[in-house]
C-alpha cells in the first residue's frame, strides 16, 4: 500500500469538461492536522464551551483520514435510488463495463455492490441520523463484505417540461390530437457520484455528468414520450459520469505514482 504519510502536499483539482465535472482530492490528513501546531490552534482557548470542544474533536478525527490509493483495485459501483441502494440497470452496467475497457485493466475491475449483501450487514440508523449518511454507511459495510477497495456511490435524477407548441390548436380536433405533434418536451438529467475509500471513508472524487433530451410529441402520447426522453437523458448522464470517472481514475493513479516517488 502506498505511503501517503510522507507527503505534505495538498492536491485538489477541479475538472470541467462539457457535460461533466470532477473534483479530485488526495490531500494528506497528517499535513492538515500539522497546521494545528504551526498556526497555534491548540494554544487558542475554545469558545463556546463543551459543545464547541466536542465539534473541534470531531473535526480533528474526521480530518485525520489519509488517502490510500493502489491499483489495480476492486472498485465498487453503488447506485442509490429513492429508497436506498438499488441494483444497477443492465444498460448502465454496459456503460460501466465499456468505461473500464477504455481505460484498461491496470485499474482493476468494477464490481456492483449487492443490495442483498449490504442488507446482511447493515445496521439500523440511530434516531435522528441523516438518511444519506446512513445509506453511505451501509454501502461501505456491504462493499467491505465484498472485499472492495473503493466504491463509487452514484445517483441519477431528471426534470422534464412539457408545453404546447405553435400547432397546439390541432388538439381541438380528434385527428389532430392523435396525429399532429403538438407538444414540445424538454428533459434535463444529471448523474452525481462520490468515490470513497471503503476502509476509511476518504473522499477521492466528487463527480457529476449532465445530459439533455428535447423533442416533440402528439398530445395522446406525451406522457410515454416524456418517459422515453427521461430514460434516454438519464442513460446519457450516466455515460458522461462514467467518462468522468475514467478520467478521475487516470488523475488519481498519476497522483499516486507521484507521491510514491517522493
Amino acid at each position: 500500500m502506498l505511503n501517503y504519510m510522507k507527503s505534505a502536499a495538498a492536491v485538489a483539482v477541479l475538472i470541467t469538461l462539457g457535460g461533466c465535472s470532477a473534483y479530485l482530492q488526495s490531500s494528506s490528513g497528517t499535513d492538515y492536522l500539522a497546521r494545528y501546531d504551526r498556526l497555534g490552534y491548540d494554544a487558542a482557548p475554545v469558545a463556546g464551551g463543551q459543545d464547541a470542544a466536542d465539534v473541534d474533536a470531531d473535526v480533528r478525527r474526521i480530518a485525520s483520514a489519509e488517502p490510500r490509493l493502489e491499483f489495480p483495485a476492486r472498485i465498487g459501483l453503488a447506485r442509490v435510488g429513492r429508497f436506498g441502494l438499488t441494483a444497477i440497470p443492465g444498460d448502465e452496467a454496459l456503460i460501466w463495463q465499456a468505461a473500464l475497457e477504455d481505460i484498461g485493466d491496470s485499474f482493476g475491475e468494477f464490481v456492483p455492490v449487492s443490495p442483498l449483501i449490504a442488507s446482511m450487514v447493515s445496521s439500523p440508523a440511530p434516531e435522528g441520523t441523516d438518511r444519506a449518511g446512513a445509506i453511505i454507511a451501509d454501502i461501505r459495510r456491504g462493499a467491505a463484505r465484498q472485499h472492495l477497495d473503493y466504491v463509487l456511490i452514484y445517483e441519477v435524477g431528471s426534470s422534464s417540461w412539457e408545453k404546447s407548441n405553435a400547432v397546439s390548436l390541432a388538439d381541438l380536433t380528434i385527428v389532430g390530437m392523435f396525429v399532429i405533434p403538438t407538444r414540445s418536451i424538454d428533459v434535463e438529467a444529471s448523474a452525481s457520484g462520490l468515490l470513497v475509500d471503503v476502509r476509511n471513508g476518504y473522499p477521492y472524487a466528487t463527480l457529476t455528468g449532465h445530459a439533455e433530451k428535447s423533442g416533440i410529441s402528439r398530445a395522446v402520447s406525451s406522457i410515454s414520450t416524456a418517459r422515453d426522453f427521461v430514460d434516454t437523458a438519464e442513460e446519457r448522464a450516466v455515460a458522461e459520469l462514467a467518462s468522468d470517472v475514467a478520467e478521475a481514475l487516470e488523475g488519481l493513479k498519476q497522483r499516486s505514482l507521484e507521491l510514491a516517488a517522493e
